[in-house]
C-alpha cells in the first residue's frame, strides 16, 4: 500500500520495510539445527524427540538482517544489475541510437514505415536493456520526438494524430518488446522465479522468447494499422530525412567501441539462447559480459558505478524477492492462491488457466508500476492456478506477457509510457480509451493464435 500511496522513492520505502521487519524480528530465520521458523522464536525453548527440551538456536535480530538482505546474493538481481550495464554500454556508444536511427531512415517512407521502425528498434535494444524506462525514454523516445518534430508537428498545441501515432505506438512497442524477452523488463525475472518456485519449472531465456515469440510478435505486427486507424495521422515528409541525416553525421563513423559492442552482445544471445546446451546460467553470461566491456574499455569502472539506474533497480528488486520469497515461507502466498481459487474451482483447468490470467491482466488498474504489479500479484495468481490444476507452462507464459502487455491500459503505468503519454498528443480520457482497445486485440490475439501455437508446442 505504501508503494501506491507514499511520495517517497520506492528503494526508500522499502529500505524502511526492511528495518522495521528486521527489528521485529518478523521474517523467518533457520536455526543451528536447520529448523525454519519465525525470527521472534530464537532463543525460546521448544520439546523434542523424546520429549527433551531444546532452545531454537538463531539470533532473532541478525538472524532477520541475515533473511533482509538476502535477496543481494539472488542471481536475478544479479542479472537484472548486469543487464542495465550493458543498456550503459550501448547508450554510451551510440549504438542503439545508430540502429534506431538507421532503421526510421530506411523505413520512414510512410506513416505505417516508421511505426514499424520504431517497433523493430524496441525489438532489437529489448533483449539487452532491462530496463523498459530506460530504452524506451532514454533511446527510442529522444528519436520519436525528432521525429514527430521533422514532421512539423508543434509540441505546443496539445492533441495531434502525428504525435499521437507516434506516441502510442512507440509506448505500446516498448511494452510489447518488454513482454517477448525474460531480459526485457526489470520484473520479467520475478514471473520466472515465481513460476520456478510454485511449479518447479524452469523458465529461461529461450523459454520465455520460444513462448512468448508467436503471439507478441504478431500483436507488434498488428500495431501499427490499427493505431493508425484509430488516429488516421497525415504527414509531411518535408524536412524528415534531412533530420536523419543529421543526427547521422552527427553521430560519425561506426566506432571500434561500437564493434566490440556488438561481438559482446552477440556472444550473450549464443549463450543465453543456448544456455541448455553450454550449461552456463544467464546470470553468468551477463557478468561475463560486464567483465569483458570493462577489459575492452567499452566502458568503465566508473561508468559501473555513476550508473544510478541499475544501483536503485538492485537494491529495490534484491528488496521485492526477499519480500515475496518471505510471503511464501510464511505462508501469505498460499492463502491468497487458496481464496482466488475457491471461485473457480468447479472449472477445467484451462477456463481457470484463462479466468485467471485475465483477472490478472486487468488486475493492473489499480497499479502505477508494472514490477509492483507483478510482485503483489504474479505469486498469488500462480499459488492459485497450482491448487487449480493449471497448465504450469500455460499460465507462466500468459502471466508473462501480461505482466508487460497490460501496462497500456493506463497512461502512468510504467515510466516509458507516462514519458509518451504526459506530451499531449493524446488526451489522458483517449489514452485510456485506445488502451483499452488495443488491450482486447492483445488479449484476442493471445486467446486465439498464442493458444493454439502453446497448444503445438506442448505447453497444455
Amino acid at each position: 500500500m505504501a508503494l501506491l500511496t507514499a511520495d517517497y522513492d520506492v528503494s526508500v520505502t522499502l529500505a524502511v520495510a526492511l528495518l522495521v521487519l528486521t527489528l521485529t524480528k518478523s521474517f523467518m530465520c533457520t536455526t543451528a539445527s536447520g529448523h525454519t521458523i519465525e525470527c521472534d522464536r530464537c532463543k525460546t525453548m521448544y520439546r523434542g524427540d523424546g520429549g527433551h527440551w531444546h532452545e531454537y538456536s538463531c539470533d532473532p535480530i541478525g538472524g532477520s538482517f541475515e533473511v533482509a538482505i538476502s535477496g543481494f546474493s539472488n542471481k536475478v538481481s544479479w542479472l537484472v544489475f548486469c543487464a542495465f550495464h550493458i543498456g550503459k554500454a550501448v547508450e554510451k556508444t551510440g549504438f542503439g541510437k545508430r540502429v534506431s536511427l538507421a532503421l526510421v531512415g530506411s523505413m520512414g517512407q510512410s506513416a505505417l514505415g516508421i511505426g514499424y521502425a520504431v517497433c523493430l528498434a524496441e525489438l532489437i535494444l529489448a533483449p539487452f536493456i532491462p530496463s523498459n524506462t530506460a530504452r524506451g525514454g532514454g533511446i527510442v523516445y529522444p528519436i520519436v520526438e525528432s521525429v514527430i518534430a521533422s514532421l512539423g508537428v508543434d509540441p505546443h498545441i496539445g492533441e495531434d494524430p502525428v504525435g499521437g501515432f507516434l506516441s502510442f505506438v512507440a509506448a505500446s512497442a516498448n511494452l510489447i518488446s518488454s513482454s517477448l524477452f525474460v531480459t526485457g523488463m526489470a520484473g520479467n525475472p520475478i514471473v520466472a522465479s515465481k513460476a520456478a518456485s510454485i511449479f518447479g519449472i524452469e523458465f529461461g531465456f529461450s523459454e520465455w522468447a520460444i513462448g512468448a515469440s508467436v503471439p507478441a510478435l504478431l500483436i507488434m505486427f498488428l500495431l501499427p494499422p490499427f493505431v493508425h486507424i484509430l488516429l488516421r495521422p497525415k504527414l509531411d515528409f518535408t524536412n524528415l530525412s534531412q533530420n536523419i541525416r543529421r543526427q547521422h553525421h552527427a553521430l560519425g563513423a561506426v566506432s571500434d567501441q561500437e564493434y566490440r559492442l556488438c561481438a559482446t552482445l552477440l556472444t550473450c544471445l549464443v549463450l543465453w539462447v543456448g544456455t541448455p546446451y553450454f550449461g552456463i546460467d544467464a546470470t553468468v553470461v551477463a557478468y561475463m559480459a560486464i567483465v569483458i566491456l570493462i577489459l575492452l574499455n567499452v566502458l568503465t569502472w566508473s561508468d559501473v558505478v555513476k550508473n544510478h539506474k541499475a544501483w536503485d533497480t538492485f537494491f529495490w528488486l534484491a528488496s521485492f524477492i526477499v519480500l515475496a520469497e518471505q510471503l511464501t515461507a510464511l505462508g501469505v502466498t498460499d492463502w491468497i492462491g487458496t481464496s482466488l481459487s475457491r471461485s473457480l474451482r468447479n472449472a477445467s483447468p484451462l477456463v481457470c488457466t484463462i479466468s485467471l490470467s485475465l483477472a490478472y491482466f486487468f488486475s493492473m488498474y489499480m497499479f502505477s508500476s508494472i514490477s509492483s504489479h507483478v510482485v503483489a500479484f504474479a505469486g498469488p495468481f500462480f499459488a492459485a492456478g497450482h491448487v487449480l490444476g493449471c497448465p504450469p507452462k500455460l499460465l507462466t507464459i500468459l502471466v508473462a506477457l501480461f505482466s508487460s502487455l497490460a501496462g497500456i491500459l493506463t497512461p502512468f503505468s510504467t515510466g516509458s509510457v507516462a514519458i509518451y503519454a504526459s506530451q499531449g498528443y493524446i488526451s489522458q480520457p483517449k489514452w485510456f480509451m485506445f488502451g483499452l482497445l488495443f488491450s482486447i486485440l492483445s488479449l484476442v490475439v493471445v486467446f486465439t493464435v498464442g493458444l493454439v501455437w502453446w497448444k503445438i508446442i506442448g505447453w497444455y
